[in-house]
């Protein structure tokens, strides 16, 4: 159950990981409009993005991508004994295979590098 210390307590753990600039995103949760956290976040330079009501079209493609990153990354496996820096690694893997490798049917069975290519988005 989220509450104001798991929220904005996990974005003080993470400050050591994130640089000032960096946007955070979250859903439209009353905890991520606390004063605690808008604290945190003017404090260390961090930019909040928040999905605005009733417009879930406005955060689809992000919703979708980290949908199919628990299902694909996350779910299933014993994640037990694994330390954050094995962790890191595994989703630098399967971060770097959905760019490069996966193929995706709506981008013409092209992983999404080969699609920015195609287009001349990226070298």
């Amino acid at each position: 159950r989220p509450d104001d210390e798991l929220t904005a307590g996990s974005l003080e753990d993470a400050l050591g990981r994130l640089e000032e600039g960096c946007a955070v995103h979250t859903d439209g949760g009353g905890n991520y409009r606390s004063a605690r956290w808008k604290g945190v976040c003017e404090a260390n330079g961090l930019v909040r993005s928040m999905s605005r009501k009733a417009k879930s079209p406005d955060n689809a493609r992000a919703e979708g991508f980290f949908g199919r990153l628990k299902v694909e990354f996350f779910y299933g496996q014993d994640w037990s004994g694994v330390t954050m820096e094995e962790f890191m690694g595994r989703l630098d893997a399967y971060l770097s295979w959905y760019r490069d490798g996966r193929l995706k049917s709506d981008l013409g069975y092209m992983s999404p590098a080969q699609y920015r290519r195609s287009l001349g988005l990226a070298a």
